[in-house]
């Protein structure tokens, strides 16, 4: 090693868990050795203590878990401003933002994969805690949204929800409202 490296470096001993000396043992040929595992998880730790040193994708998803904050498309956001809410059921970008998550197209979809895509994009733009999905031996579905807001909010999105369902599958939709979750059930025709 050369001087100039050397003397940019400083040697540190520190004793620490075995989980944590797996760890670093698990990424050390990614990284090229202990110490460069060390340097990086630095590095990420300097990014989560201080948020605007990460990439914005980092900094989301940190907003998304400690602020609570939701995921709003333009085409949303724009509907709600102007105050059309109803205009938001059927002038949405859900079906594509349910292609991206899922990465096919809406025609190489059947229902099932819809509503996994469906569950998995909601849940990750935080709208809801919990998103549960069945099928029982019938092929009829329920789908469980679980958030800790209130009965308007499981009104406005059960009626998203199944209007979106309906314009793209033909199948029921029959929604059961509570205060803080409601239900969707599902059937093909």
């Amino acid at each position: 090693m050369s001087d100039l490296k050397r003397s940019q470096k400083k040697s540190v001993h520190a004793t620490i868990s075995n989980e944590s000396y797996d760890i670093v043992e698990q990424y050390e040929d990614e990284y090229g050795s202990k110490s460069a595992v060390v340097d990086e998880a630095i590095k990420s730790l300097k990014r989560f203590k201080e948020p605007k040193m990460g990439d914005i994708r980092e900094i989301w998803c940190r907003a998304r878990d400690e602020l609570n904050m939701v995921l709003v498309g333009k085409t949303t956001f724009l509907t709600y401003i102007k105050g059309k809410i109803d205009k938001v059921f059927t002038k949405n970008i859900a079906v594509e933002v349910i292609e991206w998550f899922l990465g096919k197209r809406i025609d190489e979809m059947d229902l099932e994969e819809f509503l996994y895509g469906l569950k998995g994009m909601w849940e990750v733009a935080n709208y809801f805690y919990k998103i549960e999905l069945d099928k029982n031996e019938k092929g009829v579905f329920q789908m469980k949204f679980n958030h800790d807001l209130t009965k308007s909010y499981s009104n406005y999105w059960a009626k998203y929800f199944e209007t979106l369902i309906k314009n793209h599958w033909k199948c029921t939709v029959d929604p059961f409202i509570r205060n803080e979750s409601f239900y969707l059930i599902i059937k093909e025709i």
